[in-house]
């Protein structure tokens, strides 16, 4: 018996998607005008670091493993169509969000309609990838389990580390191994080259201080969302 990926990291980025989504519309809609000198200038700065790793997630998606994924299994067409017709619509919500936190942190922009703004962008996103993430943890990486070897995703994720955008790292690389639980934090570095430790060494406490920062007092609840990893494959098929 062949040994199934390991998507225990995959899972893990789209449960904090879901999570950072909701906790994100939740500051906006507690956000008051006296918070624009401190909390919302530490929101901006978070929105636009996941932003940037929302972006560069579906960007290596749509290059690298949807089209894998369809060219080994054509009968998944189907829900890859959807999953790109969904990444376009967030390429735009991402398009607006970055200027939109910005515009609500800004004193000299009127708070209603930029909080207003920043909360049309904020609940959009956050909806769509509920239903997004629920395809794809259903529909799509289940198949990693059903038609790939351990060693043909790590070489598929392997491809995608080094094909990604180098810019942003010092928010993506943080945010990623706090997705991840202690073992896979650990795995994850030792497979890591020297350079990327250092820089999550580097990042990992300011980081979760821009977190604390941004998102102090905001209680979303999450007791719907679905487990990190579902039951695996027994066996590939």
């Amino acid at each position: 018996m062949e040994p199934t990926p390991d998507l225990t990291p995959y899972f893990a980025i789209h449960r904090k998607q879901l999570v950072d989504t909701r906790r994100y519309a939740r500051a906006v809609e507690q956000a008051t005008e006296h918070e624009r000198s401190d909390r919302l200038r530490s929101l901006a700065r978070w929105a636009a670091g996941f932003a940037h790793e929302l972006d560069e997630h579906h960007t290596v998606e749509d290059a690298i493993f949807f089209p894998d994924v369809r060219s080994r299994v054509p009968s998944a067409a189907a829900v890859l169509d959807g999953l790109e017709e969904d990444h376009v619509v967030v390429e735009d919500l991402l398009g607006r969000w970055t200027q939109v936190a910005a515009d609500l942190a800004d004193a000299k922009v009127p708070f209603a309609p930029a909080k207003a703004a920043a909360l049309a962008v904020a609940t959009g996103l956050r909806d769509l990838l509920d239903q997004h993430l629920e395809v794809e943890d259903r529909d799509l990486l289940p198949l990693f389990w059903r038609h790939y070897t351990a060693s043909e995703y790590d070489a598929l994720h392997d491809q995608a580390v080094k094909g990604g955008n180098k810019q942003g790292l010092a928010f993506t690389i943080p945010w990623y191994m706090a997705a991840q639980d202690a073992e896979h934090q650990a795995m994850i570095a030792a497979r890591s080259p020297l350079p990327v430790r250092v820089l999550w060494y580097a990042t990992r406490g300011r980081f979760a201080r821009l977190e604390q920062a941004a998102f102090a007092d905001v209680e979303v609840d999450l007791s719907d969302l679905r487990p990190v990893v579902p039951q695996p494959a027994s066996s590939r098929r």
